[in-house]
């Protein structure tokens, strides 16, 4: 498994907001709006029309229904309020990048989008592992703004997030399971085997072999801090867990390893001593803007596994011909620092 390289995307459910909605953010902040232009295809088109193999979905826990049904900022631009989403009234995780003024996605919640994946999944079940990456999100909408340095001087009603708890994360962890049968969702005690950790078994007997991942899927919590801290506690080598955790190399919990900067230079040692690493080929619209391809060919160099763009086409929103797609267009390629001298590409076709 640790022998590929795959093209990835970042925040994959992502569409630009309604052009009015778009206008009156740019006026509140020209930076915002630049970072957020980006839209994506839906999933199944992501899978099978340009063979992404990794995605990344931010979720916010939604247990009684009903709490991101209302978009505050549209008062403001004339748009409704009311979302009109029936789905947005039941309970469960709901998928967008920030609730209120940046909600717009192609799937609205985490059922929906894994629903997908596991659709066409089972359709092609030859297929390389296909990684999902989970960013469980908490923050109100002034307290984001205030992380990114931006004040808000506007009052609305904000929708207030569910802060992430114990019981947070196990609803996370079963809706996850509701999705993929337990044979199709590769889990760390599957790859930790007779092992005491994660980090002891891939650095030493190593992930599972490919042709025995095939039609599988690998979920993991993006998060690296508090709430990865939460997810292993009483469980520091994920025992019994569904998700991996983006974690630190030689931690208990260490198997998939998150190196958003290409150039890091810990990120090849990471690679070679066992560790599945996910690596960003551009920042926010900006390298993709300028054609600037200068990240994106360091992390085709590197020893990441999914390299993460939201540029596998070129942009439909400015003119640039940036892209990020591997030689050929192939779906997977051998790992140019991992992979050993008996790696086959012509194996590598789904």
């Amino acid at each position: 498994m640790n022998h590929i390289q795959v093209i990835g995307s970042h925040n994959s459910f992502h569409l630009v907001p309604q052009p009015v909605l778009f206008d009156g953010i740019l006026a509140v902040s020209a930076e915002l709006g630049r970072d957020i232009e980006y839209s994506h295809r839906t999933l199944t088109e992501q899978l099978e029309e340009f063979g992404i193999r990794q995605f990344e979905l931010d979720v916010f826990a939604d247990p009684d229904g009903g709490l991101y049904a209302h978009r505050a900022a549209n008062a403001v631009v004339g748009l409704p309020v009311e979302s009109g989403e029936p789905a947005l009234d039941e309970p469960g995780f709901k998928v967008m990048h920030t609730q209120d003024f940046d909600y717009e996605t192609t799937c609205l919640t985490l059922v929906t989008c894994l629903g997908e994946i596991d659709a066409w999944s089972s359709a092609n079940p030859n297929h390389v592992p296909i990684v999902v990456l989970i960013e469980l999100k908490s923050l109100s909408v002034p307290e984001a703004a205030a992380e990114e340095g931006l004040i808000l001087d506007i009052d609305l009603p904000w929708a207030v997030p569910v802060e992430t708890t114990a019981d947070v994360l196990l609803a996370l962890d079963n809706e996850v399971r509701s999705v993929f049968a337990s044979e199709r969702l590769l889990e760390p005690d599957d790859v930790r085997g007779d092992a005491a950790t994660l980090a002891e078994a891939v650095e030493g007997v190593g992930w599972p072999l490919l042709a025995s991942a095939r039609g599988q899927v690998v979920v993991v919590l993006n998060d690296a801090g508090a709430q990865r801290d939460l997810y292993i506690a009483g469980t520091p080598a994920l025992e019994g867990r569904p998700m991996f955790t983006s974690s630190t190399p030689g931690a208990p919990d260490a198997a998939f390893i998150r190196f958003d900067d290409p150039t890091d230079p810990g990120l090849n040692a990471a690679a070679t001593a066992g560790y599945l690493i996910r690596t960003r080929t551009d920042s926010p619209t900006v390298d993709a803007r300028e054609n600037d391809t200068t990240s994106r060919d360091t992390a085709f160099a590197s020893g990441a596994h999914f390299l993460s763009t939201d540029y596998y086409e070129p942009s439909t929103h400015f003119d640039s011909p940036y892209v990020v797609a591997l030689p050929g267009g192939a779906v997977a390629r051998c790992n140019p620092v991992t992979a050993p001298a008996s790696c086959s590409p012509e194996l590598l076709t789904e």
